[in-house]
């Protein structure tokens, strides 16, 4: 299965069928078609969203029904161990409110042709409100040794821009099950401490929708607490010593500042 994808992703009942609508059909009418669509349902969804996806004609498109709520990383890991089994070279991930772009596997998949070494690659992405409309673009670091210095304070990678290469998951396992919500955050550092290589298409090739409780979401005692915990988790298992332990903290303290000091922090912070 030479150049074979297999796209996984997530449903919860919380899903809107507008935006479902418009994240499947992005990855239906890609201009690169030698793919499989694997969705999860994590526990019971929508029902206008149910029917909309059970009345696909896609041979592609493969739908798993789950009654019980078992979080996201459970949903990947469940459909990683359906789809490794079958030989596919690659992995891509999508979200169930972002939309990818027409070329975005055509382009990633040049990408890996260029660049034989990278096992885990990424893209940039516009991301937007509930409306559609642009709120920040987000560009994110391009070669290895750039994803491996920003990972010392922060996330290099966007997780629904991902396509692994299949070695990425044979060498740095499946998503991390022990974490408050950083199954990601994980899944970078296991692929760091087992050496594979990352990288990101310094294209806009993905739109992130944030929603209207985004920032809400992400502030408090609570999630602070978790986000150093996992930071420092990260630091420990890569050795990455006191600095960055410091800058966790510093990541950390920021959550516990009001709404609107957390969203401009959220765009000038990371220019």
């Amino acid at each position: 299965m030479n150049n074979s994808i297999a796209v996984i992703m997530s449903l919860y009942k919380n899903d809107r069928l507008d935006f479902v609508k418009l994240a499947v059909e992005s990855i239906l009418h890609q201009t690169y078609s030698n793919f499989d669509f694997y969705i999860q349902y994590d526990g019971v969804i929508c029902e206008e969203v149910d029917a909309f996806l059970s009345n696909i004609s896609d041979e592609r498109v493969k739908i798993y029904r789950r009654s019980e709520n078992k979080g996201l990383a459970h949903s990947l890991n469940d459909l990683l161990q359906i789809v490794m089994p079958k030989g596919y070279e690659f992995i891509a991930r999508m979200d169930a409110d972002d939309i990818s772009e027409p070329n975005r596997f055509e382009r990633q998949l040049y990408y890996f042709e260029s660049h034989p070494e990278v096992e885990c690659l990424g893209t940039w992405a516009v991301e937007i409100m509930s409306d559609g409309s642009e709120y920040y673009r987000k560009q994110m670091p391009v070669t290895h040794e750039e994803c491996r210095k920003l990972f010392r304070k922060r996330d290099c990678m966007i997780h629904p821009t991902v396509m692994f290469r299949r070695s990425y998951i044979e060498k740095a396992g499946l998503y991390s099950l022990d974490t408050y919500f950083g199954e990601d955050t994980m899944m970078w550092a296991q692929g760091f401490a087992a050496g594979c290589t990352f990288a990101n298409v310094p294209e806009y090739l993905f739109r992130f929708r944030l929603d209207d409780k985004f920032f809400t979401r992400r502030r408090g005692w609570k999630h602070a607490m978790n986000i150093f915990l996992l930071r420092h988790r990260v630091n420990k298992m890569l050795h990455y010593g006191m600095v960055a332990d410091l800058w966790a903290l510093a990541y950390a303290g920021a959550k516990m500042m009001p709404t609107c000091i957390l969203n401009i922090l959220y765009k000038t912070v990371r220019k």
